[in-house]
């Protein structure tokens, strides 16, 4: 007879997995990672992995969806203290200012995330998990920003909501995705200047730049609390 094994057991184990498997995906890289290197970094045997991960692939997507889960609740709470809708998308944009990649305990993850979509568009399956992973977390929350503002009168009433959404996250993929490439791109003034330029086509009465704030508290100022949220919100 096999023995009982708790809840809280099977849920240290899982969470000893995935921090093994992050630590050889972002040294290695997800595609070349294998599942035998976890094991080797883990210490558990590949029979147990696999009962709980059935591929190398959803344990990626445990580690993405467990992390994002996590900090948009915790973003969300964030949000809902600014008192307008303006408020809340400079905090959006300051959030990934100082969220810059080149910073070392973001980097290889940085990179990872990026192949692994990469890696996703040659599986219809992935491709399917994560347009849901972004329509539930991304596109939703600037969504409602906007929808906000438009309501309150601060952004333009014939604002295209969704095209205005998509071109938010192209701005800040884009700079990441140049940052990634190019250590010297000026990955901090591109995101301020894309936050100018972006206030300015969506409000009804566009401020002039030194009244566009920086939003960031204390907390979001730590680099542990940056490198969680960073990499959830990609």
């Amino acid at each position: 007879m096999a023995p009982v094994v708790s809840e809280e057991y099977k849920r240290k184990k899982k969470r000893e997995i995935l921090d093994s498997a992050l630590h050889c995906f972002a040294k290695k890289g997800f595609q070349t990672a294998t599942i035998d290197d976890i094991v080797a970094h883990s210490k558990i045997s590949k029979g147990a992995i696999y009962n709980y991960f059935k591929s190398k692939e959803e344990i990626y997507l445990a580690l993405m969806n467990e992390e994002t889960e996590a900090m948009n609740r915790l973003l969300s709470e964030k949000i809902s203290t600014f008192q307008t809708a303006l408020e809340k998308m400079q905090y959006l944009f300051d959030l990934y200012r100082n969220g810059n990649p080149y910073h070392a305990a973001r980097f290889d993850s940085v990179v990872v995330h990026y192949e692994f979509r990469l890696f996703a568009l040659r599986d219809v399956k992935l491709q399917q998990h994560l347009k849901e992973r972004s329509n539930t977390f991304f596109i939703e929350i600037v969504t409602n920003i906007l929808e906000e503002g438009k309501k309150t009168g601060e952004f333009k009433s014939y604002l295209h909501t969704e095209v205005a959404v998509n071109l938010f996250w192209a701005l800040i993929d884009g700079a990441i995705l140049q940052a990634v490439a190019n250590k010297e791109f000026p990955y901090e003034e591109v995101i301020e200047q894309s936050k100018w330029m972006y206030l300015h086509q969506i409000l009804s009465n566009p401020p002039v730049p030194s009244q566009v704030e920086n939003r960031m508290g204390e907390l979001e100022k730590t680099e542990l609390f940056m490198d969680r949220i960073f990499l959830s919100l990609l």
